[in-house]
C-alpha cells in the first residue's frame, strides 16, 4: 500500500511539474541584445605638405582619450611650421570590433585625400626626413609602392615628395 501511495504521489508531482515547467524552468532567451557604447577620441591630424616638420609627421594619426594609451593631446603648434589640428571622433563599440569605422579624409597640399593615400604620403615624407641617403629621387621612390596612391593624385603626390627630397638634399 505504501508503494502505491508513493507511486501516486510521484505521478501527481510529475504532472504538476509538467504543467508548471514554464514558470519553474523559464526558457532562456538566446537572443542577446548588443551592448553598444560610444568611444570618444581626439585624433591629431597633420596637414601634409613638402615642408611638414618631422614631429608633426610622427604625431599624425595618434588618438587620445580615456580609452587610449595617450590621454591628453599635446599643445599645438608643435613648432613654427606646425599646421596640426585635433579632430574629435566618436566610435561605437560595434564600429571598433566589427571593423566598420568610418573612412576619414586627410588635409594636405593636394586637397582632401583619403586616409590610405595620406598614410603612404606621410611615410614617404618621414622617410625623406629621417633617411634619404639615396643619390637620386628615382632610387628613393623605388622602395615604395606608388601604385597604391589613387590615380587622381599619384603624379601630384610624387611631385610633392620630389620637392621634399630636393629640399632635404639641399640641407
Amino acid at each position: 500500500m505504501l508503494k502505491l501511495f508513493i507511486a501516486a504521489l510521484s505521478v501527481a508531482l510529475l504532472y504538476w511539474l509538467w504543467h508548471k515547467k514554464n514558470q519553474i524552468f523559464s526558457k532562456r532567451n538566446n537572443k542577446v541584445d548588443p551592448f553598444i557604447t560610444t568611444i570618444e577620441a581626439i585624433e591629431l591630424q597633420t596637414f601634409l605638405d613638402w615642408d611638414t616638420p618631422q614631429l608633426c609627421l610622427e604625431s599624425d594619426g595618434i588618438r587620445y582619450g580615456k580609452q587610449f594609451k595617450h590621454k591628453l593631446p599635446p599643445d599645438l603648434p608643435h613648432e613654427s611650421r606646425c599646421r596640426c589640428e585635433v579632430t574629435k571622433l566618436f566610435y561605437t563599440s560595434d564600429d571598433v570590433f566589427q571593423g566598420t569605422s568610418p573612412i576619414l579624409t586627410h588635409k594636405s597640399a593636394l586637397g582632401e585625400i583619403s586616409s590610405k593615400d595620406a598614410l603612404l604620403l606621410k611615410n614617404i615624407l618621414l622617410k625623406i626626413i629621417t633617411d634619404s641617403k639615396e643619390k637620386s629621387f628615382t632610387d628613393f621612390l623605388a622602395q615604395f609602392e606608388l601604385n597604391s596612391f589613387s590615380a587622381d593624385i599619384r603624379t601630384q603626390a610624387i611631385s610633392l615628395a620630389e620637392k621634399a627630397f630636393q629640399s632635404a638634399d639641399n640641407k
